[in-house]
């Protein structure tokens, strides 16, 4: 009874003294790509994030660069044991959403990651004031930011971001004296493209 006794107790203080596995070193290793076409992103930046209590994400760290094909190696203290989450982003700008970003198991080494970004494009917006002219205001939306508003715009140009490869509905209304009509169309910018949109009013 008594060696049973004593193996036990060794086994409590062993256990005891060790430390936790899921914190500590944690290696992350892999590869930045673009979301649509999977190809490598040279110089990304590489970010570990952690899901704090109250919801959302903080840095942990600063970013390591990743080289020229994507590539990116390093080691991070983990001091918690979950919610680790790997984003980067790139020049001209790309980025990683968090729900395409991948987990992280603290403590381990993450091999073989791939952290896709979303690819840039851009809209050019070309607003033509047509005959009869009119005093008019537009409203338009369905790009990055908050939309845009033109108090009597002539023939006006506007340069707006949108993420590229996916089905976006840009809609804006023309509001002439109180009367507005309003226009929706569907667009989906290639990578690193500029599509231009023609609104005449």
């Amino acid at each position: 009874m008594r060696p049973f006794v004593l193996f036990i107790a060794a086994a409590g203080a062993l256990a005891g003294c060790g430390t936790d596995p899921t914190t500590g070193s944690t290696l992350v290793e892999g590869q930045a790509v673009d979301y649509a076409g999977s190809r490598p992103v040279g110089g990304a930046l590489v970010q570990v994030n952690q899901k704090g209590a109250g919801g959302g994400y903080g840095a942990v760290g600063d970013p390591v660069a990743a080289d020229g094909q994507g590539r990116f190696s390093f080691h991070f203290e983990a001091t918690g044991t979950s919610g680790y989450v790997l984003t980067a982003t790139a020049p001209p700008g790309y980025f990683t959403g968090y729900q395409l970003a991948p987990a992280l198991t603290a403590g381990r080494k993450n091999t073989g990651l791939v952290v896709p970004m979303y690819a840039p494009a851009w809209l050019r917006l070309q607003f033509v004031d047509t005959l009869p002219k009119s005093r008019v205001v537009i409203d338009i939306g369905g790009y990055k930011g908050s939309g845009d508003v033109l108090y009597y715009p002539r023939d006006t140009v506007l340069i707006r971001p949108i993420e590229a490869n996916f089905k976006s509905g840009l809609l804006w209304s023309v509001n002439d004296q109180g009367k507005e009509t309003a226009t929706r169309i569907y667009v989906t910018p290639r990578s690193l493209d500029t599509l231009t949109v023609r609104i005449p009013f």
